[in-house]
């Protein structure tokens, strides 16, 4: 990165010292109205791009929801689910046509209990080279899966039986991975996942948001890129025009329309800095610039088939 100015710098370590907090849930959902067990909604911290590899959710770290996560890809892949690297090697739909099958390790991203005993659950796959190992490129998205489970044999036992399988209904993400996985509620009884995925290259980075419906054996996509974050501070130097960087909080609300499925909110802070024209100053010299500031709300409202924005301005600049 050759170029910081005291702006971004500031910008830069409010964002890290951001990542390090904690934060209560975006929005409090009543367990007696919902069809899965209470949850909350992700994190709506500012916080830098997915990982490489997707993180699993403290929930879903525990030896016990490892354990479950373990017996569920055994039932969905049998001989296929590879105990010493928690994953299995499986043939699956290409996802370009659907008919094609093509050989994806897949991973077990996380998982949902219902009060009903059945469970979701949601995994990544990737290509596989001959070895069986994944071989994804940096550019490759994740693919996601959901697999729709119920209990078999004695509740105690951790046995279970594959209900439906959903398999690559989604291209989300980079080098292999969909991003953060997050439960979330939709709106009363309408449980959902927001999967929050991006991609850097050549000095830029965009984070988007994507939501789905989980309904009864089926996902619908409502929308899978709400753009979140973006910056090119990679890519910023001194000939550079414009340096920016732009983060989105996001939680979900009552919709103002008496609406079934909740609005998202985003709250944007960030700037943009520009050089200041007609100045010339020597190779060795930062020039001057103009700062602008890139603050600003949006409201997305659902319009019977996805999220569309309704108020506002998604201040997020596009790479």
């Amino acid at each position: 990165m050759n170029y910081r100015t005291p702006l971004v710098l500031l910008m830069v370590s409010a964002l890290l010292g951001a990542c390090s907090e904690k934060t209560a849930p975006a929005k409090a959902q009543e367990a007696a109205d919902a069809p899965a067990a209470a949850v909350e909604p992700a994190p709506a911290d500012i916080v830098p791009p997915p990982a490489a590899t997707a993180p699993k959710t403290n929930e879903m770290n525990t030896p016990q929801a490892r354990e479950r996560e373990a017996g569920m890809m055994r039932a969905v892949f049998g001989k296929g689910y590879r105990s010493d690297s928690e994953d299995a090697l499986a043939d699956l739909p290409d996802p370009d046509n659907h008919v094609d099958s093509l050989s994806y390790v897949v991973s077990a991203i996380s998982h949902k209990l219902l009060p009903d005993g059945r469970a979701i659950l949601v995994a990544n796959a990737e290509t596989a080279n001959t070895e069986g190992t994944a071989e994804s490129a940096h550019a490759s998205p994740g693919l996601l899966n959901v697999f729709f489970l119920a209990p078999k044999g004695q509740p105690d036992e951790g046995q279970w039986q594959v209900v439906k399988r959903l398999e690559n209904i989604a291209a989300l993400g980079s080098s292999g991975q969909l991003g953060e996985v997050h439960w979330v509620m939709l709106g009363a009884n309408k449980p959902g996942l927001a999967i929050r995925h991006g991609y850097t290259g050549q000095g830029y980075t965009i984070t988007q948001l994507a939501l789905f419906e989980i309904g009864d054996g089926k996902v619908t996509s409502l929308d899978g890129a709400i753009d979140l974050y973006s910056d090119n501070m990679g890519a910023c130097g001194p000939e550079t025009d414009e340096c920016w960087l732009v983060s989105g909080k996001w939680r979900f609300a009552t919709a103002r329309n008496g609406g079934a499925y909740d609005d998202l909110l985003i709250d944007f802070t960030g700037a943009s800095e520009k050089i200041k024209p007609g100045v010339t100053v020597k190779p060795d010299q930062d020039p001057p610039r103009i700062a602008t500031p890139l603050n600003g709300h949006a409201r997305y409202g659902f319009d019977g088939k996805g999220y569309k924005l309704v108020e506002g301005k998604n201040t997020v600049p596009g790479v």
